[in-house]
């Protein structure tokens, strides 16, 4: 059983809504979607090209039936069981676990119903909120990985960093197995945070229930096992809920000098100062209040200084060099943080390098 957090509870009162028309057009635009994938089937064999041919012909029952669905709150049964199977990692011995990627095969048609409830969940957001974090920028529209270095580029090389001394250090944090620990109490809660409506808090409610994945034994017959917290990877509306359960830590009161950005689960944490000695004092400061508030969603995290951290230095005085650091630990606030690395490698940089 996954742990209670300790998570703050929503300040506002639950609102009676009525569910809005348009189950059809969101229908045909995820069938859409699903025409342009070409995705492994889940346990019921039907690939996703299969629905997208029968749309034409089933599409209003299949309407009728979502509808209906959304009305009850209730996401069906069969399409909450998976078919797991594990992706190789390259570069990594194959005997280690970690050498692995576990994906859950979901059926297509129920994947059809999830993007439905995922397009509704994003436009609510987006439109009433409150939203996600701004420095999230893993799953979401208009966002990518480009936009995340753009930004930890912005913070290590702004005006803003050479006012506040020229020093910043820069401190990932490493979140075992995160998508398949964070509690779907974490994500309930969260969903009244952020007022979704509450049809949709029923049927994602009832989508956090009865969850299994079956996968091969041993002995060539399918075992099945329960789910009790985590979001499937490989689904639609697991990555949207995975932020929404997660936002709560990028919400976190941070230090002067202090910023996050993150993409999905993978977080970043820095931290400026007028010296070396400075930035790392507020940086242990902002990644204790950081790892505190992951922790207390029931996620269990290890530092890791990126290598090489980003540590630059504006000043005429220096040329491009490198200054190492023995340091493999912070401490603050009562939290021992041990650094997986050997050494951090800091990199001056003049500021009137090219």
């Amino acid at each position: 059983m996954a742990p209670t957090p300790a998570v703050p509870e929503a300040d506002h009162q639950d609102d009676d809504d009525d569910i809005p028309e348009g189950t059809g057009v969101d229908l045909r635009v995820a069938v859409r979607r699903l025409k342009a994938r070409n995705t492994a089937p889940g346990p019921d064999g039907l690939p996703g090209k299969a629905w997208v041919l029968a749309s034409e012909a089933l599409g209003p029952r299949l309407e009728g039936l979502l509808s209906a669905c959304l009305e009850r709150g209730q996401f069906p049964l069969r399409w909450k069981t998976g078919k797991l199977v594990l992706i190789r990692k390259p570069g990594r011995p194959a005997d280690s676990p970690s050498a692995y990627r576990p994906v859950v095969l979901l059926d297509e048609v129920g994947k059809l119903f999830e993007r439905v409830i995922a397009n509704r969940l994003a436009e609510h957001l987006a439109g009433t909120g409150p939203d996600l974090a701004e420095h999230q920028f893993g799953f979401r529209k208009r966002r990518s990985t480009v936009d995340a270095i753009m930004r930890v580029r912005a913070l290590t090389t702004g005006d803003a960093v050479a006012r506040g001394g020229g020093v910043v250090l820069a401190v990932s944090l490493d979140i075992a197995n995160a998508f398949n620990s964070m509690p779907w109490s974490c994500i309930r809660e969260a969903l009244r945070y952020h007022r979704v409506p509450t049809y949709l808090r029923r049927i994602v409610g009832d989508y956090l229930t009865d969850r299994a994945v079956i996968y091969p034994g041993r002995n060539g017959e399918w075992n099945r096992r329960e789910m009790s917290c985590g979001v499937p990877q490989g689904s639609v509306l697991g990555p949207p809920l995975w932020n929404i359960g997660y936002d709560w830590v990028l919400r976190a009161d941070l230090p002067t000098g202090v910023s996050v950005v993150c993409y999905a689960d993978d977080t970043l944490v820095l931290a400026q100062g007028g010296s070396y000695e400075a930035a790392a004092e507020t940086m242990t400061y902002g990644v204790a209040i950081v790892v505190e508030r992951i922790r207390q969603l029931g996620l269990e995290v290890t530092v890791r200084f990126k290598i090489p951290s980003f540590v630059y230095l504006w000043s005429s005085e220096w040329n491009v060099s490198t200054y190492t650091s023995r340091s493999r630990s912070l401490s603050s606030w009562g939290n021992h943080l041990e650094v997986a690395s050997d050494t951090v490698n800091i990199e001056l940089v003049n500021k009137n390098s090219k």
